[in-house]
């Protein structure tokens, strides 16, 4: 329990500069939810344009708005984190988090957790926001169950994140490759169409990484949409991810800024 408490601390006081530090420029939560306004705003109006035999306008305003506020929480898990640890050492500020008295990679990984918190709140706005204004029909019985399989999902993604955080660490830059991962993972996740219209050379794809799942729990639970497989199956994907890749890209972490330090060029940027 003390080792437990002693990750956690210095975690803890990663997120808490965080949202200082977020806290003192108020007008940040504002903008997130006005860009992811337009985002609704966009998808309603095609929705009312297009004709699909499968879905009824109000039914694929639905589908793509589950889908704009998941790829709110992704563009967090995967872009923020990077950014920050970046700005980090271009600032020679890095040096508190190797100074960290238990693990500094643990330490690293907690610059997930706000950009995480961050996103969650954003989604309920935009999802307050959808049904305001756009007449967003939620599943309201089932609506609870969206808030623990949403922090499910974010373990789920967090592997990804904190594999960009260690080639920061490498390479010293923050990877183009995030945009294109962000990219594919909307595309091959069924964001805005259903993954059933992928060629089938590709679809196997959107079953091999944990954002398919999520999509398909979280728009059953909201809007109440049918799922493609059974509920246990795609939460014990979500749990896999969490439990076994999660502890993985810890340890590549970990392997980054043991190297680093080993060449001496850890503090380099």
């Amino acid at each position: 329990m003390s080792a437990v408490r002693g990750h956690m601390q210095p975690a803890m006081a990663v997120v808490k500069r965080d949202l200082l530090l977020s806290w003192s420029y108020r007008l940040q939560f504002v903008t997130g939810i006005f860009s992811g306004f337009v985002s609704l705003a966009v998808f309603y109006y095609i929705s009312r344009l297009v004709r699909v035999e499968e879905f009824s306008p109000e039914a694929y305003f639905a589908f793509a708005a589950i889908g704009i506020v998941i790829f709110t929480v992704l563009t967090s898990t995967l872009q923020i984190p990077q950014t920050t640890l970046r700005q980090e050492l271009v600032a020679g500020t890095f040096e508190r988090f190797l100074l960290a008295p238990w693990s500094s990679a643990v330490t690293v990984a907690a610059l997930l957790v706000f950009p995480a918190l961050y996103a969650l709140t954003s989604v309920i706005g935009l999802i307050g926001v959808g049904a305001a204004v756009f007449g967003l029909q939620l599943s309201w019985a089932t609506v609870p169950l969206a808030l623990p399989i949403a922090i499910l999902s974010l373990l789920a993604f967090a592997p990804f994140g904190v594999l960009l955080l260690a080639s920061v660490i490498r390479i010293k830059k923050a990877p183009p490759g995030a945009n294109y991962m962000i990219a594919g993972l909307s595309l091959i996740g069924g964001l805005y169409f259903p993954i059933a219209l992928l060629p089938g050379w590709l679809r196997w794809a959107s079953e091999a990484q944990p954002l398919t799942p999520a999509v398909e729990l979280l728009r059953s639970t909201l809007v109440g949409q049918s799922l493609a497989d059974p509920a246990w199956l795609s939460l014990g994907k979500l749990f896999a991810f969490a439990l076994v890749a999660l502890p993985a890209s810890i340890f590549v972490l970990r392997r980054a800024i043991d190297a680093g330090r080993l060449s001496g060029t850890i503090l380099e940027y």
